[in-house]
């Protein structure tokens, strides 16, 4: 068996964006599933979301899962892997790991980019500009 990885943020209550993968059948290709699905984790949260778009929702990778994701997906349909709960704001001195986190969940357009290979410098001048434009 092969699972769908779909990569998902979505803003919180507080603020905070929650990053999580929805993991499914490989097969499985209907996003209004799996956006469901998404849904019924943020619930199970206490994290009412009235939507789940392809703008926070999309097929990531495939891969191999292990006993746990196997079981989950034969029970419900579906695994969720909890990945990282993003700040409304950045940390004094982040990290480049933190950078890119914010870019991704807070600038939709920055969401699924690719960050492999950017030099830091690009990286903190791309925030500063988006960040500057904001305000």
């Amino acid at each position: 068996m092969k699972t769908a990885v779909w990569d998902t943020y979505v803003k919180k209550k507080n603020g905070a964006v929650l990053h999580f993968d929805i993991l499914v059948p490989e097969n499985l290709n209907d996003s209004e599933i799996i956006f469901r699905y998404g849904k019924e984790y943020l619930k199970s949260i206490g994290e009412n979301s009235s939507e789940i778009t392809s703008e926070q929702c999309q097929l990531c990778h495939v891969e191999v899962p292990g006993e746990e994701v196997i079981r989950a997906i034969s029970e419900k349909g579906y695994y969720i892997l909890e990945m990282d709960e993003i700040p409304a704001s950045l940390p004094d001195n982040p990290s480049r790991r933190d950078k890119i986190l914010y870019l991704r969940a807070h600038f939709p357009e920055y969401r699924f980019a690719n960050f492999r290979g950017v030099p830091d410098d690009e990286i903190e001048n791309l925030l500063y500009t988006i960040i500057k434009g904001t305000n």
